[in-house]
């Protein structure tokens, strides 16, 4: 085999570790966001939204006040611009793989943890918190909720990576 066929064939094993990548983010991000509508809007959807405790501001911006959240009034484009944030998270997981723990799902716990630091926490302190006057009790629940959100989508991340991505299938 000559030298260019080499470079050619691992130049494709590492653009399609890219593209594995990047839908494995979009597929964990997608699995992400039913367990986050399955958290937040349906076991606490009557202490976080119902509640008396939670702050008016919160409640009728995400109720209320036009316009309503684009997840409600257009999903077809909240879920498109889901996917490419989640095809953007599965590069990063490749970028810093090995960075992570060898380990599969400890990689996936470590890389959801750093979208926690990193999205959730700085979120729920940013809107919720800041903007809204969303009450501490009710910021820990969420800020609970994210952690097994981003924990979902960083397993699965790192599992279809690890199984489609970063294989030799592709060298």
């Amino acid at each position: 085999m000559t030298k260019s066929v080499i470079r050619h064939r691992l130049s494709i094993g590492r653009y399609n570790r890219w593209i594995s990548a990047g839908i494995a983010g979009s597929i964990g991000i997608f699995v992400a966001n039913l367990v986050s509508q399955v958290l937040f809007f349906q076991l606490g959807y009557e202490l976080l939204f119902q509640s008396d405790q939670q702050s008016d501001k919160l409640i009728a911006v995400m109720t209320q006040m036009e316009p309503l959240p684009v997840m409600e009034t257009d999903p077809a484009v909240y879920l498109t611009i889901s996917l490419f944030i989640g095809a953007l998270h599965g590069g990063i997981f490749a970028y810093i793989r090995d960075s992570l723990p060898e380990n599969t799902i400890k990689s996936g716990l470590a890389y959801g943890g750093i979208l926690w630091v990193l999205m959730a926490l700085y979120f729920e302190f940013h809107a919720p918190f800041n903007m809204f006057g969303e009450p501490l009790p009710l910021l820990g629940l969420e800020l609970f909720f994210w952690a097994i959100v981003v924990s979902v989508e960083g397993v699965l991340i790192s599992t279809l990576y690890e199984r489609f991505g970063n294989s030799r299938q592709f060298d």
